[in-house]
């Protein structure tokens, strides 16, 4: 399994979501980044209209997203302590 690029402090990158359909309520961008301080971050971003009639992108930004396998496999190790009073 390859290792996830992780984006120098302050940076991002935004991808078309190639798996949005047309009136879902899916992001028209995905990607990610790291806030300055040096936090990870999903970031989504939608495609809406300006109030002047322009287009905006609208973001949204959140904890990275952990599939369930490896949720429980996380939560399996914490199980697993021994503690020796």
């Amino acid at each position: 399994m390859s290792e996830k690029y992780v984006h120098p402090s302050g940076k991002g990158s935004l991808f078309i979501n190639t798996y949005k359909k047309e009136g879902d309520k899916q992001p028209y961008l995905k990607g990610t980044g790291t806030t300055l301080d040096g936090k990870q971050m999903d970031i989504a971003g939608w495609k809406n209209q300006a109030p002047d009639g322009g287009t905006k992108i609208s973001l949204e930004f959140s904890e990275p997203y952990v599939k369930d396998a490896e949720k429980s496999t996380s939560s399996d190790k914490s199980k697993n302590v021994v503690l020796d009073l």
